[in-house]
């Protein structure tokens, strides 16, 4: 049973802001967070636990360049923290001291691909209960990034979260914020750019049985006719594990272990991809990840096929 939304968000006050002048500063913060999550996910595995993005508190990470000229930017993280915490590392790495860049780590956000593969359609009680925490969590990671007011831009970094998409711009619509106070990103509009402009032969599209079911990428990629496969569901299910049994989990040898068991397995089917679309936020770290520690012929595959990091991609529109 999913427990409701509405009582897992904190206040504004359980979710303190950590607060940079210099991008510099930044990273150093949050490559020390990334450490903190690592030790406190190895603990947690030793006392036999399991390890999710519920189990992390909810964080703030404002940079505050004193002289910013470009719009602020707000990255709502959490889901899972790991990736949050990347989002931030290169939105700073990008935009150095040009703008404000405020990252909201929601983390008491329900999973996703539970709430979607319960619910079956997106007009539930249940999913306008998640689209309202989501938009919640935009409001507040709007008034840190931009006090004042000003216009800012926002990036959700979930891709099974947009899903919710819809529920949730409405409900910002509804309330005033679209399009005078937040500009919403989408990793899905910003990926279906990507791989239009790519002109791929053929994409392998991965994402969580959520966002596949959800048909978050799929319905898009099909609409615009771009040619995809997706894993068959055995496979699904092993890319699903790899992900929360691995870098979800911050267990670096399992994403390896079940990374590799993936890869291998797509690379037997023999099939020419010239693209990947790494629809998930954990994705890419572990795609990183098997570069370095993958075997030979999961390195080799993945170094030859061109990657679209949709947060990436989303962070080029911002």
């Amino acid at each position: 049973m999913v427990t409701s939304p509405s009582a897992l968000v904190p206040s504004v006050d359980a979710a303190p802001g950590r607060r940079f002048q210099h991008y510099e500063a930044a990273l150093e913060a949050i490559a020390d967070y990334q450490a903190e999550m690592c030790e406190s996910a190895s603990r947690r595995r030793r006392n036999g636990l399991t390890v999710t993005d519920q189990d992390h508190r909810e964080e703030v990470f404002c940079l505050f360049p004193p002289h910013a000229h470009d719009p602020p930017l707000a990255i709502i993280g959490g889901m899972g923290p790991l990736a949050g915490a990347l989002a931030f590392r290169q939105a700073c790495a990008r935009f150095q001291d040009s703008r404000a860049v405020v990252l909201h780590q929601a983390c008491s956000v329900p999973d996703r691909s539970t709430v979607i593969l319960g619910e079956g359609r997106p007009d539930t009680p249940l999913c306008r209960e998640v689209a309202r925490t989501l938009a919640d969590a935009v409001r507040r990671a709007v008034d840190f990034a931009s006090p004042s007011g000003r216009p800012a831009a926002c990036i959700i970094a979930c891709n099974s979260a947009h899903y919710f998409w819809r529920l949730l711009t409405d409900d910002l619509r509804l309330a005033g914020e679209v399009p005078c106070k937040v500009r919403m990103i989408s990793l899905v509009t910003s990926s279906l750019v990507a791989l239009l402009r790519r002109s791929s032969r053929r994409a392998l599209l991965l994402a969580t049985e959520g966002a596949r079911a959800g048909r978050v990428f799929s319905g898009p990629c099909r609409d615009a006719g771009i040619v995809f496969d997706e894993p068959p569901p055995n496979l699904s299910c092993l890319l699903m594990r790899a992900i929360f049994e691995g870098i979800k989990s911050l267990d670096e040898r399992r994403a390896v272990e079940l990374g590799d068991e993936f890869f291998e397995r797509i690379i037997k089917f023999g099939q020419d991809y010239d693209c990947l679309l790494a629809g998930c936020t954990e994705l890419p770290l572990t795609i990183d990840l098997l570069k370095r520690r993958g075997s030979p012929a999961v390195a080799a595959f993945l170094s030859r096929v061109k990657i679209v990091d949709p947060l990436e991609e989303a962070l080029s529109h911002a």
